[in-house]
């Protein structure tokens, strides 16, 4: 009896196309990934409030700066930094798969780019200014590369994705819409992942909307700070749901 192999979906050609190849396993244990999946989700996770919390208990004049960037100019910049650079390490450490190595590498050099190019401050510039450029490029490629992480790794390349037949050219994006629908509806993980990253990308570009246009609404209270957390918060989640499904 002859058998049909069964064409990739669209959702894995677009996650090869973007990422190279999913199952590619560099050799890290899975303890070891593990590890280092919590870690990057409890720096998520705690980083918007613990830096909030440093700044209450030391007494600054500043308890939530405009920015989570702004923090750096606070009591809690050595929480901040070390943080940005403990989440760097982390990243930079991590190998699992060819097409993870290539997200997490790239989002570890620019978490280490963010911690040693401070934004720059209310006051007259201290730094130069191409230091604040590269702070915000920094900052923008990896909260995107991380809501990235969550949708392409993540979300695409589960295990309980759901396999689709090739569609024809002009019924392929309805085959992916198809696709997404069905692994979400098949697997609650999926929906964290798919979740996470989609807050990611909504309150990153409230963000960077904020930071560049503030409007009547988004001034007076720190919505900069507001945005950046739930994005930071969003793919902690994220990577805490990826250490369980191992």
């Amino acid at each position: 009896m002859a058998l049909t192999m069964q064409q990739p979906s669209a959702v894995q050609q677009f996650a090869v196309r973007v990422a190279g190849p999913a199952n590619q396993d560099d050799g890290q244990d899975v303890k070891t990934v593990k590890i280092l999946r919590l870690s990057v989700g409890a720096i998520g996770t705690s980083l918007p409030l613990t830096l909030i919390i440093w700044n209450a208990i030391k007494g600054a004049g500043t308890i939530v700066p405009a920015s989570m960037s702004g923090t750096y100019y606070t009591s809690a910049r050595n929480l901040f930094v070390g943080s940005l650079c403990a989440l760097g390490v982390f990243l930079f450490g991590y190998r699992h798969t060819t097409r993870q190595n290539r997200c997490t590498w790239f989002a570890g050099v620019c978490a280490v780019l963010v911690a040693f190019s401070p934004t720059a401050p209310a006051k007259p510039l201290t730094e130069p200014a191409w230091v604040n450029y590269l702070h915000h490029i920094a900052a923008i490629a990896l909260i995107g590369t991380l809501g990235l992480f969550c949708w392409v790794i993540f979300f695409a390349s589960h295990p309980q994705r759901v396999q689709r037949a090739g569609a024809p050219e002009a019924g392929r994006l309805t085959a992916w819409l198809a696709g997404i629908r069905a692994t979400l509806q098949q697997s609650w993980r999926c929906r964290i992942y798919f979740s996470a990253g989609l807050l990611v990308f909504i309150a990153g570009l409230l963000a960077m909307y904020t930071g560049i246009w503030p409007t009547g609404w988004s001034t007076g209270w720190p919505s900069l700070y507001l945005f950046e957390g739930i994005a930071v918060f969003s793919f902690g989640v994220a990577w805490f749901a990826s250490a369980w499904d191992l």
